[in-house]
């Protein structure tokens, strides 16, 4: 019995999804299409488990957290760092990728230094969020709007980049919110890691991220990588989070059953046909409702706005967990068990959210003849 209370109290967000999918599906008389589940996420986010379990294992994410806190004198520093690296992974790996390696360093750091916890995940999960805006391949609503709209990369600078350093000054100025504790003097811990784990880890890594970026079938680097941690140490597979990957499944049928909606297609359609400011609102509270992936799919189908509609997705990615697929994982790699730090993560998203979406509704009309094709 206390196994299962474990197992329910752990998984509140598993169980919460769960029982949302069920009133959806009574609510709109429907059921739930297999189709829905984006099943190339759930392939990649298992990949990528699998991998931060064997860096944990080898304790390469003790020894990177040792580094960053030897860089930085002060809790705010920590987070600056953490937020700079967020940022820069999510242009080139994905948000989600980003979050998946950063999120289980961040914890690793935390229990050393002791600092503010639900803040600082915040901000380095907006700054994933954000900064994977930057790139046409740093989430997937840029690049269906990359190869829908068939954008140069050029253009599709010409709209991002506004974006991207609007948000990444509020970002970071934002985090002096925080205050400049000094770190406490920490024992100094020789962690080894073995050269041989390190390049395992790395052909692990870059056989994982060749299937996540589509350089070869996701099935294929999936297949490899589970294959290697049978061999390496099979007992790694007990660690990985199942119930993340069964709360992505349950996203994913809500959302699919949401997007079929009439009320909701109909309503999109007279909004649209309103003007760029209203599209660009759309946006962001489509995302806020059915995820900012496939708010672009149904926005795409009747506009051809596309400044307003990268800018409405993008900024709409901060919110609500659903919002965007990056603010549930972070939430569920952090063992978000407590009312507290859910309430409070969602609350920081949501004034950053606000206080973003304001700046570039004020700057709308400059973006949108800056990035006009």
């Amino acid at each position: 019995m206390k196994a299962v209370n474990k197992i329910i109290k752990q998984q509140k967000i598993m169980w919460a999804t769960l029982l949302i999918l069920f009133l959806v599906c009574v609510i709109c008389r429907t059921l739930p299409k297999i189709s829905d589940v984006n099943w190339q996420t759930i392939l990649s986010l298992f990949s990528l488990m699998l991998v931060t379990q064997y860096l944990i294992n080898i304790k390469a994410l003790d020894y990177l957290s040792q580094k960053i806190i030897n860089l930085a004198h002060t809790h705010r520093q920590v987070t600056q760092l953490l937020v700079l690296l967020a940022g820069f992974l999510a242009m080139f790996l994905t948000n989600d990728v980003a979050i998946l390696s950063l999120v289980p360093l961040f914890l690793v750091i935390h229990k050393q230094v002791h600092g503010p916890f639900t803040f600082p995940l915040a901000l380095i999960t907006i700054a994933a969020n954000l900064g994977s805006a930057l790139t046409p391949f740093g989430n997937p609503q840029n690049l269906y709007l990359y190869n829908h709209y068939q954008l140069s990369t050029a253009n599709f600078f010409k709209i991002s980049l506004p974006l991207f350093l609007v948000s990444f000054v509020l970002i970071l100025l934002t985090t002096f919110v925080i205050p400049a504790t000094p770190l406490p003097v920490l024992k100094q811990t020789d962690y080894e890691v073995k050269p041989i784990s390190l390049i395992i880890a790395f052909a692990l890594l870059i056989v994982t991220l060749a299937g996540v970026l589509h350089f070869v079938p996701l099935i294929y680097t999936t297949i490899a990588v589970t294959i290697a941690i049978i061999v390496i140490n099979h007992l790694l597979f007990t660690k990985v989070d199942y119930g993340t990957l069964i709360t992505f499944i349950g996203f994913f049928l809500i959302v699919g059953i949401l997007g079929r909606q009439k009320l909701i297609i109909n309503t999109v359609t007279q909004l649209l046909h309103q003007n760029s400011l209203i599209t660009y609102l759309t946006g962001i509270t489509l995302s806020q409702i059915i995820s900012n992936v496939p708010a672009t799919f149904l926005m795409t189908r009747f506009s051809t706005d596309i400044v307003s509609i990268f800018l409405g997705v993008n900024v709409g990615g901060l919110g609500t967990p659903l919002a965007s697929f990056a603010n549930l994982l972070a939430l569920k790699q952090a063992h978000a068990h407590s009312s507290r730090i859910s309430i409070g993560f969602l609350a920081f998203n949501f004034i950053l959210l606000i206080l973003l979406a304001g700046i570039v509704m004020l700057l709308l009309p400059q973006l949108i003849e800056f990035g006009s094709l």
